[in-house]
């Protein structure tokens, strides 16, 4: 049994994409940028944004933080509520909880975007860290797993596993030598795990949860 979890929080925890997309439609547009090929969930979930908008979009680094801050304008306020626990998430959390394990998030996100939204939608009691970026910031999902693994020492470290649905979890998990879990309800793909292989893929909450603590 894992005793430690470090859990993705965009499709892994919560379904967030509306609030993504609207948000990035919105910037786009702030822009007089098109939208049209730019709001699939698999390009705009999961990484940080300002990379998505220069290596995806090709936006100079100075276009991509001015998309980004409009981004901001309307996530901060309105899009990161247009989001909710995937079903099974929170009663997971808590069994979880209940077994002694020891749960964490480790997002992409600005982490106080991510703990505003854990409190909405009541994750943050069965999370004992939120680990994130701060706004724009640029720390890799490697850099953000560290954080937590400092926090837990290094014992507790070799007990510990990865959640997540994208490559960047599979991509940050094998740089910091933590085995990793990949779940089929998030929003990546099956051409995306052929090239980034976790260790373990579930198709549900209940799977996950069963192998966790198996």
């Amino acid at each position: 049994m894992y005793t430690s979890v470090l859990f993705d929080l965009d499709g892994t925890l919560t379904d967030s994409k509306e609030g993504i997309i609207k948000s990035v439609e919105y910037a786009l547009i702030q822009m007089g940028e098109t939208t049209e090929g730019r709001l699939d969930q698999h390009i705009i979930v999961g990484p940080p944004l300002v990379t998505t908008f220069r290596d995806t979009f090709g936006f100079s680094e100075e276009k991509a933080r001015e998309t980004y801050a409009h981004f901001q304008q309307r996530y901060s306020t309105i899009g990161k509520f247009e989001n909710r626990a995937f079903d099974g998430v929170v009663p997971m959390l808590h069994h979880l909880q209940e077994r002694g394990v020891r749960s964490f998030v480790a997002t992409s996100k600005p982490e106080v975007h991510a703990k505003a939204i854990c409190e909405k939608f009541g994750i943050a009691p069965y999370v004992e860290r939120i680990a994130g970026p701060a706004v724009g910031g640029t720390d890799t999902k490697a850099d953000i797993i560290r954080r937590i693994l400092q926090y837990i020492g290094p014992d507790e470290a070799k007990r510990a596993v990865m959640v997540g649905d994208r490559q960047y979890d599979v991509c940050g998990a094998r740089e910091t030598g933590l085995p990793v879990i990949v779940v089929g309800y998030g929003y990546g793909n099956e051409e995306e795990r052929r090239k980034f292989p976790p260790d373990f893929f579930v198709s549900s909450v209940a799977e996950l949860e069963t192998l966790i603590l198996q």
